[in-house]
């Protein structure tokens, strides 16, 4: 009989059958939840983005603010008309000010909400396959490993599932799509200025993609060591009465040791490459606004006062969604390690159909 993976919704039906291949790609657990849950994938983009949009546009009204209270010119109050929103009193403002931290809080709230939902029912979904397959395989195969093993992939490797799925790929489209906004709108307020971003942006994007998959070798390091570590407190421990009876106690302690040290010194390596990353992360990204800054100085080119603001500010409110995005290699990486070790598990006993 061949291997059958079976999904099961959050209410606990069966929603979805997949035969398990043993040379099925490590992506097809999450490709199988995407594809069969399309509906609420999309519900959770759709409100990231506008999400997106409203602090786009709170930034955005602010400058119509200024221009109404102090009757200046502005590049916001542009290009907010050509958004087709118009305010032509100050009471105006206060009013679709008010909605839109209205919208905001709305949208956030239910982006948040709906991501972690798709997130706790993916791993409950994979929690039930890894269960059914451990449960199901033969006593000898079982007991051909501690048991502590099987155990971290219900903590460890499923909250980096989790992670993958939520901050990685429902994170990853949403904060792409605020940048590809923002990219949007600068390209509209300065042509020149909205190219030079996208080709740093682009710059930025590949150079982190790189030292990313450079840090997978330091992942894998940290969660053997740790799975090791696991592994032999759960036999220590199913040893307690023996380990007394022979006083070995010591000897248990300097194996500890041993293990605990060579956990220690694999999660300062993974730590070193992790924060290597996020700082050249920050080094480009402050160093993109610098570049742009330069380019203002040139004299052969023209900028007005309110375009170059715009552009800055622009600029600094992506900054937290660019940083984010720059994340997402890493929970990706991770992401897949760990289902690379629960498609081991999965695959190497035959699961009865539902």
């Amino acid at each position: 009989m061949d291997a059958t993976s079976t999904y099961v919704a959050e209410a606990g039906p069966v929603i979805r059958t997949v035969p398990a291949n043993p040379q099925r790609p490590r992506s097809s657990f999450l490709r199988s939840y995407l594809s069969s849950h399309k509906g609420g994938i999309t519900t959770v983009v759709l409100t990231g983005l506008l999400s997106s949009l409203s602090s786009f546009l709170l930034t955005l009204i602010i400058g119509d603010f200024f221009m109404l209270q102090f009757q200046t010119g502005s590049s916001k109050g542009k290009l907010l008309a050509w958004l087709g929103i118009r305010l032509h009193t100050v009471q105006d403002f206060f009013w679709i000010f008010g909605g839109l931290l209205l919208f905001k809080f709305i949208s956030s709230f239910y982006e948040g909400y709906l991501s972690a939902r798709q997130g706790e029912r993916f791993v409950k979904e994979l929690r039930h396959i890894l269960f059914t397959a451990q449960i199901m395989s033969p006593a000898e195969q079982f007991a051909g490993k501690p048991f502590g093993n099987y155990l971290l992939r219900y903590s460890n490797d499923l909250k980096a599932v989790q992670n993958c799925l939520t901050r990685g790929v429902l994170g990853g489209i949403k904060h792409f799509l605020f940048v590809l906004t923002g990219l949007f709108l600068l390209l509209r307020i300065n042509l020149l200025l909205g190219l030079i971003s996208a080709g740093l942006f682009l710059l930025i994007v590949t150079v982190v993609a790189v030292l990313s998959a450079g840090q997978k070798k330091y992942i894998r390091e940290s969660r053997t060591r740790r799975s090791n570590l696991l592994a032999f407190v759960t036999r220590s421990f199913s040893r307690f009465r023996h380990i007394k009876q022979e006083n070995s106690e010591d000897q248990v302690l300097d194996k500890y040791e041993r293990r605990a040290g060579l956990l220690y010194k694999a999660n300062l390596a993974n730590g070193k490459a992790e924060s290597f990353i996020q700082s050249v992360a920050y080094l480009l990204q402050f160093g993109m606004i610098g570049c742009l800054l330069w380019v203002m100085t040139w004299k052969a080119a023209v900028y007005s006062a309110a375009d170059g603001l715009i552009v800055v500010l622009l600029l600094l409110l992506m900054q937290g969604a660019v940083r984010n995005l720059l994340k997402v290699p890493s929970y990706l990486n991770k992401g897949r390690i760990s289902l690379d070790k629960i498609r081991e598990l999965t695959h190497q006993q035959s699961l009865p159909i539902a």
